[in-house]
Formats: C-alpha cells, sequence, structure tokens
C-alpha cells in the first residue's frame, strides 16, 4: 500500500468536538471545585464576599458561572500550546475520580459534624522577600524585570514587576489561621480532633486535600500561561526549527509572527551556505530584549536586511565561526543604536545581558541546558537482510548485505487525480544523493513533526525506514534497492506521498505544489513554498536519530516488514507515547491489530557506526569553558577567537589517553604550556605542529598530507587510509579558501567522517562542511 501523509479530517474534527466537550466538562467541575474551596477556606472580607457572590450565582443558574469559567480555560488552552499541555494533566486529575471521592467524602463529614465556621479574623499571606511587597492581582514572572523602563502597549503581558523567578521556590503560604475563642479551644482538647486536630490540621481540610491541590493546579496553569507569553518567540522558532522545547508543543498560529520566524529561517540558510552557522534563537532573543526596554519594532518591521544585520553582528570579519564576545560589542555599538539611538551605555549594557539572559531562562524553563553536548549525528549501517514482509505477498525471501546505503530521491508524477509535475522513474535535478540514516530523520521530521513525543518519534523513524527498504520489493520498477556500478548501494524512492516525503535535516525543504499533501518535495527553501526550515544543531531530534539509527521492525521470521502507514499510525504513535508507552511497545501494539495486524515480533538493529567518542574532551569547545579567554602567544587573540586547532589537538591528545607534562590537562592549560615554550607565532599561528610533543612526548607528529583539488573520493580515501592505522589521531582543516577552521577526526565509517568539532555540536564533518573546502589533514601517532 502507498503511503500517504494525510488524515481523515471527519474523524479529526469528530475528535477535536469530543475532546473540547471533556475538556469543557473537566474544567467546570475544575472551577466549581475552586469555588467550594475558596468558601471553605479563610480570606479577607472583600475576597471572601466576591467568592460567595460568585457561587450564588452558580447555585442560581444551575452551574452556568462554572460551564462559562470552564469553557474559558478550555480556550485559552488552544491558544496557549503550554496551557494545552497543563489541560491534559488536569483531565487526568479529573478524569480519576479524585474530586468525587472528596466531595463524597466532604459530604459525609458535613452531616455528622455540621459546617465548619470560619474564622473571623482575615488569614494572613506572607510576601516572598525578594517581591518588593503586597501584590494583589500579580502574576509570577518569567525572569527579574525589576528597574526596567516603561513600555507602551501589552501591559498584561510585559510589565511583570517584583515578581518571583520561576523555580525560585517562592510561592504565597499561608500563616497559621487566627486563633479562635477559648471555649473551641476547650472543647477540642477533649478530643484532639477539633478545629485544628492533629498537627494543626482540620478533617475537612484533609478531605478537600484533593481540592486544595487541583485548586493549585489551575493557579499553575495561570502561571505557566504568564511565562509563555515571555518566551512564545522562543517556542515559536525552536518549533520551526526543530530545535530544543522541552517536549512542549510551541507552535505559533500567528502568521504575522510565522513569517518572522520563517525569514529568520531564510537568512540562516543564506548563512549556511557560506559556511557560517548561528543560533535562531539569538535574533528572537535580540528582538524580545529590544521590544523589552522600549524600541520601536514590531515582527513586520523585522525584514530579512534587519535580520542579517543582526546575524552578520555575531562574527568576526573574515571569519566564519560564531563569536560571543564580538556578538556583545557589535550589539552596544551597531545594533541597538539602530533601534534606540540615545541608549546610554548602561541601558546597551542590560539590553546586551538580557539577550542572552533570556536564553539562558528559556532553557531552563523548558528543562534543557544551553551549554548540553550529546552526541547527536548519525553514520551509516550495515544492513544484514533475510528478507521483507509485505502483507498482499506475505514472506518474500532477500538476502542482502547492505553497507553505507544511499537514497535517490525521485520525480512525483500524476498521482491520485492530482499532476505532480514531475515524471515518475526520473531522479529529481539537483538532489544529492542522501545518506540512508539522514534520510530516515528527514522523513520523520516532515511526516510527524519536531513537535511529536520522544518515542512517537522513534516510532515513526523505525516504521520509516522499514518501509522504505522493503517498498522496492513490494512496488518493482523504477523502485529499487541494489548496488550500483561504482559498487555504492543506493535506494530510489519518490519523494512525495506516494512514498515517503523527505525534509532535508540540514537545509529544510520546499514544494511547488499547492498546500496540502499534494507536492513533490524538494531539499532547501527555495523551491515554491517553504514547508520546514532545517533542524537545529543541538536538536534533540539528531539525537532521538542516533539512538534508534539502523533500528527496524522484523516478524518472528527475522524478516523486515512493510511497516505501510497512513497519518492515523502516526496519530497513534503518539497517543500511546503520551500514555506511557515506549517506542518498541508503541510498534508491537500498532502493527499486530486490524488492518496492521503483520504479525511483529521485535526490532531489529543493523550494525552501525559509532556516533562520537564518548569521553568529556568530545564536548570541549573554543567558546565555551574556563580556557575560553587564554591568548594564544603574544597575538592577544584568545581561544574563543582563533583556538579551533589547538582545541582540536587537545581534544586528540585527551582521548588517545597519553601523560602530559600539565595538570588538568584542557584547552586552556594546553595553551599555556605551549605558550612557554614559545610554540605561536605573533599573530596566534602554531608555529610547528611538532610542537605538540613537549607537552605530551609521546604524542608523535607523523606529517600532514594537503587535500586541496584531489576529489571527493580521493579526500576519503586519503582521510580513511590515515584515520584507521591503529594509534593514530589526526586534525582537519575544513573550509579552505572560505576561512580557516580546525576539527578533530573520530572516525570514518563508509562514506561518513565522524568529527569532534570545536565549533559546533555537528559530528558528521562533510554534512556540516563542503567536502571541497578539506583542505589538509595532520595526524600524530601513539608510541
Amino acid at each position: 500500500m502507498a503511503y500517504e501523509a494525510r488524515r481523515d479530517v471527519d474523524d479529526e474534527e469528530l475528535d477535536k468536538k469530543a475532546q473540547n466537550a471533556k475538556s469543557d466538562a473537566n474544567n467546570a467541575k475544575l472551577v466549581r471545585a475552586g469555588l467550594e474551596v475558596a468558601d471553605k477556606v479563610p480570606l479577607d472580607p472583600e475576597t471572601a464576599a466576591i467568592v460567595k457572590g460568585v457561587k450564588a450565582v452558580d447555585d442560581a443558574t444551575g452551574g452556568l458561572v462554572s460551564k462559562v469559567g470552564g469553557k474559558a480555560l478550555t480556550l485559552q488552552s488552544k491558544v496557549n500550546p503550554l496551557a494545552g499541555l497543563q489541560q491534559k494533566a488536569l483531565n487526568k486529575v479529573v478524569d480519576s475520580g479524585a474530586l468525587d471521592a472528596a466531595e463524597k467524602a466532604k459530604s459525609v463529614y458535613d452531616k455528622a459534624h455540621g459546617d465548619v465556621k470560619k474564622p473571623e479574623t482575615p488569614n494572613q499571606v506572607k510576601t516572598p522577600a525578594n517581591s518588593g511587597g503586597e501584590q494583589k492581582g500579580s502574576l509570577p514572572s518569567s525572569g527579574d524585570k525589576n528597574n526596567l523602563p516603561e513600555k507602551k502597549g501589552n501591559e498584561d503581558l510585559k510589565n511583570k514587576e517584583n515578581t518571583p523567578t520561576p523555580g525560585s521556590g517562592h510561592d504565597n503560604k499561608v500563616d497559621d489561621r487566627d486563633k479562635v475563642d477559648d471555649k473551641d479551644k476547650d472543647k477540642d482538647k477533649s478530643t484532639d480532633f477539633g478545629l485544628f486536630g492533629i498537627h494543626g490540621l482540620t478533617p475537612v481540610v484533609l478531605l478537600l486535600a484533593p481540592l486544595l491541590i487541583v485548586f493549585m493546579l489551575i493557579f499553575l496553569v495561570v502561571t505557566v500561561v504568564a511565562d509563555f507569553a515571555d518566551y512564545e518567540d522562543a517556542f515559536g522558532i525552536s518549533q520551526l526549527t526543530g530545535g530544543n522545547t522541552g517536549g512542549m508543543n510551541g507552535t505559533v498560529t500567528d502568521p504575522i509572527q510565522s513569517a518572522f520566524y520563517e525569514r529568520i529561517v531564510e537568512v540562516r540558510t543564506e548563512f549556511q551556505n557560506d559556511g557560517k552557522t548561528f543560533d535562531p534563537l539569538l535574533i528572537v532573543s535580540v528582538y524580545h530584549s529590544l521590544d523589552l526596554y522600549g524600541a520601536d519594532i514590531s515582527y513586520n518591521s523585522m525584514n530579512k536586511s534587519k535580520i542579517t544585520q543582526i546575524a552578520n553582528a555575531m562574527f568576526e570579519e573574515n571569519s566564519n565561526v560564531y563569536n560571543e564576545n564580538v556578538f556583545r560589542e557589535n550589539l552596544k555599538n551597531d545594533v541597538i543604536p539602530t533601534y534606540i539611538p540615545n541608549a546610554s551605555d548602561d541601558l546597551k549594557e542590560k539590553i546586551v545581558n538580557e539577550v542572552f539572559d533570556y536564553i539562558e531562562r528559556y532553557y531552563a524553563l523548558i528543562g534543557q541546558s544551553s551549554n548540553s553536548s550529546n552526541c547527536s549525528s548519525v553514520g551509516t549501517c550495515t544492513y544484514n537482510i533475510n528478507g521483507f514482509y509485505i502483507q498482499e505477498k506475505g514472506n518474500v525471501p532477500k538476502n542482502l548485505n547492505i553497507n553505507d546505503l544511499y537514497v535517490r530521491l525521485m520525480q512525483c508524477g500524476r498521482y491520485s487525480g492530482h499532476d505532480l509535475g514531475g515524471t515518475w522513474g526520473q531522479p529529481i535535478q539537483g538532489e544529492e544523493l542522501v545518506p540512508f540514516e539522514k534520510y530516515v530523520l528527514g522523513v520523520a521530521y516532515a511526516e510527524i513533526g519536531p513537535g511529536a513525543p520522544e518515542h512517537a518519534f522513534k516510532a515513526q523513524m523505525i516504521a520509516s525506514r522499514s518501509f522504505a527498504l522493503a517498498r522496492p520489493t513490494q512496488m518493482g520498477s523504477w523502485r529499487t534497492l541494489q548496488q550500483e556500478a561504482d559498487g555504492k548501494w543506493v535506494l530510489q524512492v519518490a519523494s512525495c506521498t506516494a512514498d515517503q516525503v523527505y525534509c532535508d535535516p540540514d537545509r529544510g525543504c520546499s514544494t511547488t505544489g499547492a498546500n496540502g499533501q499534494w507536492g513533490e518535495v524538494h531539499s532547501g527553501t527555495g523551491s515554491g513554498r517553504t514547508i520546514k526550515g532545517p533542524i537545529d544543531e543541538n536538536s534533540p531530534l539528531r539525537q532521538y536519530a542516533a539512538d534508534v539509527q539502523g533500528e527496524v521492525l522484523v516478524n518472528n521470521q527475522g524478516n523486515i516488514i512493510l511497516t505501510g502507514f497512513l497519518a492515523a499510525e502516526s496519530n497513534q504513535f503518539t497517543s500511546l507515547a503520551r500514555s506511557g508507552y515506549d517506542y518498541k511497545q508503541i510498534l508491537l501494539q500498532v502493527y499486530n491489530q486490524g488492518s496492521r495486524n503483520y504479525g511483529a515480533s521485535d526490532i531489529y538493529k543493523a550494525s552501525c557506526g559509532s556516533c562520537t567518542s564518548n569521553g568529556e574532551y568530545a564536548s570541549w569547545k573554543q567558546y565555551e569553558g574556563e580556557w575560553i579567554g587564554v591568548t594564544l602567544g603574544s597575538s592577544g587573540k584568545t581561544i574563543r577567537q582563533i583556538g579551533c586547532l589547538a582545541t582540536s589537538i587537545s581534544i586528540q591528545i585527551a582521548r588517545s589517553g597519553v601523560a602530559t607534562n600539565v595538570g588538568n590537562f584542557n584547552p586552556g592549560t594546553f595553551v599555556e604550556y605551549l605558550n612557554g615554550q614559545g610554540a605561536f607565532s605573533d599573530t596566534g599561528s602554531l608555529i610547528s605542529y611538532a610542537s605538540v610533543e613537549t607537552v605530551a612526548p609521546t604524542f608523535k607528529y607523523q606529517g600532514y598530507t594537503d587535500l586541496s583539488g584531489m576529489s571527493r573520493q580521493d579526500k576519503l580515501n586519503t582521510i580513511s587510509n590515515i584515520v584507521n592505522q591503529p594509534g593514530v589521531y589526526a586534525v582537519a582543516e575544513v573550509k579552505g579558501n572560505t576561512g580557516q577552521h580546525w576539527v578533530a577526526i573520530d572516525t570514518v565509517n563508509g562514506d561518513t567522517i565522524t568529527m569532534m568539532d570545536p565549533g559546533s555540536s555537528a559530528t558528521n564533518m562533510w554534512a556540516e562542511y563542503n567536502w571541497s573546502n578539506t583542505s589538509r589533514i595532520v595526524y600524530y601517532k601513539v608510541g
């Protein structure tokens, strides 16, 4: 069955209606529970009167107030993605029956003891120590916004001074209740079960605990909504680029905002074509910070020229490596004066700090580290295939041993009554062969999307990989899986919903087709309508791909299953993942039921190349760490600025495990020792590659090979022959005449060169840097 990336619209609408109705009903219960709790606990007289009035109206109208309030909460969960996540949690609380059980228990107690009289003296509420005093009606802020300038417009979202910082532990705590009269005290002493009872808690309070918890959850929803207002742009751009969102759905529906994010992606793509990479979060953070401090800007006003100005500020002249210090200075000297011409030096400093603080707070909010460095590259795999299971054919024996597989993206012709503009059986012009594991990541990125839960995304990758491998056996003709004349294994599939939609993880994708599922999909964002931009280098999607590379779904004969699926299956992946299933459990359930009863029994993992070395050294960067300010010789230039070669060599020394002449070996101590040996020129260049031996005597310099002018295959063969020698450790220059940059080579597996890059989190060398620019390899040997 052909793959179709679509869903049944009617079923989807019915599902939405049912879900909305459920949320409305549950939220109405929560509102009513909140009113009940508020009417029972001590409040100041003014608030108590309001609560009683609202509750009386709700009683008189048969719960109309609760119903309207419930619908309002549901609407908020639609408007705000984070509130939507909280909605699901609240639904679970209500579905558990906690409210009903608490209400029954409360009724029993009321009948036995009568209503509890509330103290006449209002309850006192402590103010957080750093809150600046009483704040009626204020909400916790996502960051410390004290002493910010007044900002016109959007006051409800942006003017949140004197409020706690998320995660700080500040919340409103209730003081001990005012004491009741002596008569009540004497009565309580005789039973030890009076108004305050054991440990100062009344039975009513104990019985109402579930309701109190729910009331706090409602407050949490409001708090999270306020936080999201600050970080909407961070979530929006991360969602579009596949960046970190902490598993939260941050899709923005406002077309003006979305257009702003798409312009950022376009600029980033243009920079990548020039060998430069920047974090799109920095662009939205600059926008946020300027807006916060009074700049007259809007999403519409941020055209490509202005975005390019900010992006250019991240790089030193004639350098392709992002430099934070340079960015800070350029923000103060060039960018900020463009928007706030009379800004004082103090204000400029505040704005610059806010740019970086905003990102740090965003990562804290989603539970991620902005400095995390994971092995997030996929390499090549060797597939030993016994055969395939195809529903209409049964088990089809195949004896294939496939190594270093590539995908050729093919054109799409007339399909299901739609003319997609291409010719079946012809390659798409301009598309390069795609490494198979990269292709699988790109299919999952296009089909289920970056907002899917981790295990749903992993299930999608395995289903996509299994489908792609079995598809030629099902269909035949120009869809092939074979070793070609040059010895390379190539899989041919259509780049549209007739087979699978592929979106290049590094370049994004676009289509010349109309909106909807019908259209041939091209790599890059320059072919008509943009579908998605590139996936961020540090996106968790890349880690998911590395986790399940080479995994396919098989039956009990070990045959790879043709995992045909529509969007309905992808929806099942997501639903089961959110219910706590892991990706293996998801696949075994989906492909053993109904029309998909394929006899799935296990996950088979092919033999795949390693991602990168696992030591701490693998994550050493020239732009972060205690060493970034160490200068190279008398050049005045720091490791952060020009230390890529030194950092790469230090990575290889640490990786080799040889003894060194310095304690606490790292890029900084390595450079400091070499400074003492006069190893750097007055421009900061390493005078002799062999000078490394003064630091690590058994790390012997072997020589270098110039690679400029070689063909791609010749370069690959040369690098492979060097790196695969026992005890050899190599570094490579990867930018040639476009700007010098060095990386440490980890492994060469087939066509993939895996690196440890001091300038980025990428690990696939020629996916990150154009092969034609690799100009030199320098290598050392332990001995």
